[in-house]
């Protein structure tokens, strides 16, 4: 650049000149006008423009040059030297612009530009610059430079000036204009209006609160900027952690990039902007807050660039955000006062309406009053009279809240009470304590008042103490606007009437008993017999060993049928505990769409060509915790029953839900809890049931199918396992159009666990010479017993109760590594001489053994955490592999 010691003297009075002119500008046109007609003299330079920023845009307001440059056009900011000014906020001086990358040297060619300087106007309100051009290049000189910069400062001052004035316009306008009206829309779409021309924001927005005539509270918002199309799509902000502050009108949040604010992005389901929101980096929100304190809702400007907000822009808006909660208050004063005056109005025309015929209406009521007190006297006389001479029911009325409010005389025959000794008490009190402690009363009232009736039978006291067997029906009373007002209460005594049935059930348990012994008795003759005569022939064939068709090869088949009668006698047994509940499961964490999908094929090959099976699995249904061994059983009767009741084919839907058991299907069905549960519906297209059959399809041995297709237990067993786990067992048919059976299972919180592929315990593996204490009190039991063990290789001792087995643990000197103990044993029970064990010897591993597990160790039916147990009647591999897999753990 060229020195600039020539030029020191001449140009400082234009300056000033131009100083005091930008000193009473009071419009950017007036700024831009002394740019125009002073610049270009000061600099010195041919030509001189001036420049703003609109959006992404750089706009060539006015120019002054010896020939035409680009007055009026835009170009992008990115592809211009003034944009690269104003975003790095920076001067440019360029001496050769065909030298220089960021010039677009396309657009300089049709002009005499050889050389440039351009100036960013700093203004904290308006991004602008000034550009001074020269036909010559390195024409630029250093004191061009410092001029231009000198008057760059003082256009910015100047803006800023004209901000500041416009500012005060604007909010006087806005405060004056909104105290005036009464109109709440118009009133926030003002303010709205006003905040964006004040920040400079490419849009703004207000969020509020109203009231509607009914009184409901609902959002509603104004725009400013942009039109309400944009934010049509999206729905109304939420209390999210970047609107939290303003929402609760905590102060005022202004971001210059609120994409890097730690609040945003935090909150589903967008975690962020919403897809097709308009772009925003600079964040400015003020809550407007009321005098009382109330939020009445909140100021939202945006641009997409960053930095665009001030300190100055906050002060700016509390200013307009005072206005505007002042304005909404009184706007919600004159509404509400508008609404009183109507309604006092409306009252006032029909108080004079109601005057003007009230001596006629009086006596006219007033007889209509009488002659309905004197009905309903004679209705209560009436009915007191029924009710008090009602003896052989306890009738008495209660409040909302359970509270005795009247009494007749059958109540004081049953309960002991007189009517003054009840009335003003709670009912609670006829029942026992155990009961109110389990919450029986308030449950009475809740089902009733639900579902308008409540009717069971229990035990109930009387005033004396003594207890009475009771059939109480309560109803719920309402009043013509249907709110809850009383419960009428009946009571009966059935003591002797239960005590009767009681003999009845007995008899009748007896006759259960007995048909169930007898198919008992029936099966297990059956399998007696293969088992018996199986072993005779074995031995039969053994002594034949030297004669024709006799021999081992003989004796070993006559073995495996008799092994195959012991199974299916384990297996009718299994099913028995399952009946009566007293099996114990091993519960784990299931997905029964999953096991439904993973048993298709098994099910389809136990159904036959003829049966098409279908699944329905419902999408993200829940886990259950129930033992998946049961689970497969359980499917697979259901299976198996339906494939028979379709002998011509059909089709077979299993369907697994999510399902909500209420307190209205809890009081039809009293043994089960209201909650979540998981439902698996197996249901077929066959023959149905008749209403007969539909009564007994869960009684033991009982079948429709011919002799030799079914024991009678697929069912009974079905509904023992499901009782067992906490659910519900439904089943829904008719003759001629199918059968539904569904199981109701409690929903488990947790995660169904992934099914682990059985594996086989290794009976084959080698023993290390570990001693096994044996304790069992069948003889036959315990030498089969010790005799495997033996076999396998193990050192074993043997006792026959738990006494004899403590007296050998407590010998310190004996190697014991792992005590098989039977659970049910006269004396000490298995499961304390294991708890014994364990105090003497720490560390010594128990595997017990039993036939039928009711208490000790079981906790509803559900083995304890960390028990081994091996159900009787038990095989080699069954012992072996228990055995190894817990001294090898």
């Amino acid at each position: 650049m060229r020195n600039l010691g020539d030029h020191i003297a001449t140009p400082w009075p234009r300056l000033f000149a131009a100083a005091e002119r930008l000193a009473k500008a009071r419009s950017l046109e007036d700024v831009v006008d002394v740019v125009r007609t002073a610049a270009r003299t000061i600099i010195g330079a041919q030509g001189i423009t001036f420049v703003t920023a609109e959006g992404d845009h750089c706009h060539y307001v006015a120019e002054d040059a010896i020939a035409p440059l680009w007055a009026g056009q835009r170009f992008l900011l990115t592809q211009c030297i003034s944009g690269w000014v104003m975003l790095h906020g920076e001067p440019a001086v360029i001496p050769d612009i065909y030298a220089d990358p960021r010039i677009p040297h396309e657009a300089y060619r049709s002009t005499f530009v050889k050389s440039l300087v351009m100036m960013p106007v700093d203004t904290g309100v308006t991004e602008a610059a000034i550009g001074a051009y020269w036909d010559a290049v390195d024409a630029p000189t250093d004191f061009a430079v410092a001029l231009l910069g000198q008057l760059a400062r003082l256009v910015a001052a100047a803006i800023r000036n004209v901000s500041l004035q416009t500012s005060f316009e604007i909010v006087n306008q806005t405060g004056a204009g909104v105290a005036a009206d009464q109109h709440l829309e118009r009133i926030v779409q003002t303010v709205t209006d006003a905040g964006v021309e004040l920040t400079g924001a490419e849009f703004g927005a207000f969020f509020y609160n109203r009231l509607a005539q009914d009184g409901e509270s609902y959002m509603l918002y104004s725009l400013s900027g942009v039109p309400r199309e944009a934010f049509a799509a999206f729905p109304m902000p939420r209390n999210t952690a970047v609107f939290a502050t303003t929402f609760a009108g905590q102060g005022i949040v202004r971001s210059d990039d609120i994409r890097l604010d730690p609040r945003y992005g935090r909150s589903a389901p967008h975690h962020g902007m919403p897809q097709g929101h308009l772009p925003v980096a600079s964040y400015l929100a003020v809550p407007v807050v009321s005098h009382s304190g109330e939020v009445h809702g909140g100021l939202f400007f945006g641009h997409h660039r960053p930095g665009r907000f001030s300190v100055e822009h906050e002060k700016i808006m509390a200013g307009i955000a005072g206005h505007a909660a002042t304005a909404i208050d009184n706007a919600r004063l004159h509404e509400q006062a508008r609404r009183e005056i109507a309604a006092r109005s409306a009252a006032e025309a029909e108080l004079r309406q109601l005057n003007g015929t009230l001596e006629q209406r009086i006596e006219a009521r007033t007889a209509d009053i009488r002659r309905a007190f004197e009905a309903l006297k004679e209705s209560e006389q009436r009915f007191g009279i029924l009710v008090q001479g009602v003896t052989d029911y306890a009738i008495c009325m209660l409040d909302a809240k359970g509270i005795v409010t009247n009494w007749n005389a059958g109540a004081e025959r049953i309960k002991g009470y007189a009517a003054d000794e009840i009335v003003g008490r709670h009912f609670s009190i006829f029942y026992r304590e155990e009961d109110q402690a389990a919450g029986m009363p308030a449950r009475t009232l809740q089902v009733a008042a639900v579902g308008g009736r409540f009717e069971a039978e229990g035990w109930r006291v009387r005033r004396d103490g003594s207890e009475f067997w009771a059939n109480v029906v309560v109803d719920a009373i309402h009043d013509d606007q249907d709110r809850l007002i009383g419960f009428a209460k009946v009571t009966r005594d059935l003591t002797e009437k239960r005590a009767i049935e009681e003999q009845l059930r007995q008899a009748q348990k007896m006759e259960a008993v007995g048909q169930l012994t007898g198919g008992i008795a029936h099966d297990f003759n059956n399998l007696l017999t293969v088992i018996g005569g199986n072993i005779e022939l074995a031995e039969r064939a053994l002594q034949q060993a030297g004669a024709p068709g006799g021999g081992v090869e003989k004796a070993r088949r006559a073995i495996a049928n008799a092994m195959q009668g012991a199974d299916r006698a384990a297996a009718l047994t299994q099913r028995l505990l399952a009946f009566s509940r007293r099996q114990p499961l091993s519960p784990k964490p299931l997905d029964l769409g999953r096991m439904v999908t993973d048993m298709s094929e098994l099910l389809q090959r136990s159904l036959g060509e003829l049966v098409r099976l279908e699944t329905d699995a419902q999408p993200d249904l829940w886990a259950v915790e129930a033992d998946p061994n049961q689970i497969e059983n359980a499917l697979l009767n259901l299976a198996v029953n339906a494939r028979d009741a379709m002998p011509g084919g059909g089709t077979l839907t299993i369907r697994t839900a999510n399902v909500h058991l209420d307190q209205n299907y809890v009081a039809r069905h009293p043994y089960v809890a209201a909650g979540d549960y998981v439902m698996v519906a197996v249901t077929d297209t066959g023959v149905g049931m008749s209403a007969a059959t539909l009564g007994k399809v869960f009684e033991p041995f009982f079948t429709t199918k011919e002799i030799g297709r079914g024991t009678g237990l697929g069912l009974s067993q079905v509904y023992g396992f499901v009782k067992q786990s906490g659910g519900s067992v439904e089943v829904q048919s008719q003759e001629g159009q199918g059968t539904t059976v569904q199981l109701y299972l409690p929903r488990f919180r947790g995660q169904a666990a992934a099914q682990p592929h059985a594996r086989r315990l290794d009976v084959s593996a080698q023993t290390r010479g570990e001693t096994i204490l044996v304790v069992e009190d069948d003889d036959g039991v315990r030498a089969y017993s010790a005799e495997i063990l033996r076999e396998l290789g193990y050192a074993v001792l043997e006792a026959a109760d738990g006494a004899a087995a403590l007296a050998l643990i407590e010998q310190q000197e004996r190697v014991i590594d792992l005590l098989f103990t039977d659970v049910v044993m006269p004396g000490m029970s298995g499961n304390d001489l294991s708890d014994r064990a364990r105090m003497l010897r720490p560390g010594l591993r128990i595997l017990f053994t039993s036939g039928y597990t009711r208490d000790g160790f079981m906790r509803g039916g559900r083995l304890e955490s960390g028990i081994s147990l091996l159900p009787k009647p038990f095989a080699l591999a069954d012992l072996a592999g228990q055995i190894r897999k817990l001294l090898d753990e």
